[in-house]
């Protein structure tokens, strides 16, 4: 008779044990989705990013350029692209004049605006470059 109850506790002893993990693995599972940090709130809010981008890929543009045939082409094509890679996200108005150009130097006045949900980023600029 000893060993029965013996063997009783035993058994109620492993089904404890078992039934607390499995409560305590559903306590911490249901617990796991309010404790995880949000990121993607930053990947979403990249207008600054953008924006500078664009600004840099256009010096990269005017210092790639040969000649004024050249830069229009080139600053027409990189208009074209910027504003339809970038139109799910952001609205960009992306304006240039060319002032001068001649055999050996251009100057180019840009107005740059980027618009997002959450911001409105501008600058204007005149570069003058020399090939």
């Amino acid at each position: 008779m000893p060993n029965l109850l013996k063997s009783r506790k035993a058994q109620f002893y492993i089904i404890s044990v078992v039934g607390i993990v499995t409560i305590l693995y559903a306590i911490g599972k249901s617990l796991t989705s309010y404790s995880i940090i949000d990121t993607s709130e930053v990947a979403l809010r990249n207008d600054f990013f953008v924006f500078n981008n664009i600004v840099e890929k256009t010096l990269a543009t005017l210092n790639a350029s040969k000649d004024c045939e050249e830069l229009k082409f080139n600053l027409e094509e990189f208009k074209l692209v910027t504003t339809k890679a970038f139109a799910p996200h952001f609205r960009i108005e992306y304006n240039y004049a060319i002032v001068s150009c001649t055999s050996t130097s251009a100057t180019v006045n840009f107005n740059i605006t980027l618009y997002s949900i959450n911001s409105e980023i501008k600058t204007s600029f005149t570069k003058t470059i020399n090939w």
